[in-house]
């Protein structure tokens, strides 16, 4: 079966759309969408210690190829993404007006394209931690650390991925990694408290804006771009029927977390001690996915691990739009 398919898909000038990937493919539709990477990203792929992880890579790497090739009309393995100063990955050719952010998580990524303007999307999967304070006081600023211990306990571990996830994807559209501080800007994280950037030291909050992405139970997500998007939709990739069935559903069975699941690492903070990632990573340095700009340790959240997250519904040849409006950027 073939999956080099080329769609034409539409974006406005003011939109971003995010779409949403099944990550735990067969092995045919992986095969294939291995075919789409560059000799780089096949190579990426191959130094994951556990092939669990190096196939949702590809997966990854190959639908976001395919999603770039919808909205710029070309063959998604022609596709030339290049680095920038930052290491922040973006399309050299044949639209280089064209931005893009991947994050994945668990079982499930999500692509971030927009057009003529930066973005950054970041997914977690929520799962128990064992001092959720504790964590906060090494990579949330003293307001949102206010702000996170005045959360009723029921709800704290919630609006701390709400947190993370929104500094995530801040550090994601700015490409700087690391080199900002953790402290140096605020997010909204109270409970069914929308998205925002409250603060930006050395810099305007009003410049970006913040949207929740509903990604499904078990998962949080965030959106930052550069002004403001007049609309968001989300939608499930699938395979349309001209290009054979449908690989857009999940494979049961066994989830494995990806470790970082996210972008790859320069300097990292560990927010947590502990063996669980130790000892996942002892037989080697794991290759991190997605933008190679430095950004807070996601390893030491994975050391909390306590349990599977809860998996999406199934999404065989589901298309989902949610349409969340933004303000119109003047």
């Amino acid at each position: 079966m073939s999956v080099s398919v080329q769609r034409h898909l539409e974006l406005g000038r003011d939109e971003c759309h995010v779409w949403r990937v099944a990550l735990d493919l067969p092995d045919d539709v992986t095969g294939c969408l291995h075919e789409l990477l560059s000799v780089e990203e096949r190579t990426r792929a191959a130094r994951f210690v556990f092939p669990s992880d190096g196939r949702r890579f590809i997966v990854a790497h190959g639908r976001l190829r395919q999603i770039l090739g919808g909205y710029a009309g070309a063959d998604p393995a022609s596709l030339v993404i290049a680095n920038g100063a930052s290491g922040k990955p973006f399309l050299a050719s044949p639209c280089a007006g064209l931005r893009f952010s991947l994050s994945h998580s668990g079982d499930t990524a999500l692509v971030a394209v927009a057009w003529d303007r930066e973005v950054g999307v970041d997914l977690e999967a929520v799962r128990p931690l064992g001092d959720v304070l504790g964590l906060a006081a090494s990579c949330f600023s003293p307001a949102e650390r206010r702000a996170l211990g005045a959360v009723p306990h029921k709800e704290r571990l919630n609006c701390f991925f709400d947190g993370w996830t929104r500094k995530e994807a801040f550090l994601k559209l700015m490409g700087d990694g690391l080199s900002r501080p953790l402290d140096s800007f605020d997010v909204t994280l109270g409970p069914a408290e929308p998205a925002r950037l409250m603060r930006v030291t050395g810099g305007r909050a009003g410049d970006c804006s913040l949207q929740a992405i509903e990604v499904g139970p078990g998962y949080r997500g965030a959106l930052a771009a550069e002004g403001c998007l007049r609309l968001i939709s989300l939608k499930d990739w699938v395979t349309r029927p001209e290009a054979g069935r449908s690989d857009g559903g999940r494979r049961e069975g066994r989830h494995e977390s990806l470790p970082g699941g996210g972008e790859r690492r320069g300097a990292v903070l560990d927010l947590a001690r502990g063996q669980g990632a130790s000892e996942r990573l002892a037989c080697g340095r794991q290759e991190r996915d997605e933008e190679r700009v430095p950004r807070v340790d996601q390893g030491g959240l994975d050391r909390h691990d306590a349990g599977e997250p809860a998996g999406l519904p199934p999404r065989e040849g589901l298309i989902l739009e949610g349409c969340l409006a933004a303000g119109v950027r003047p």
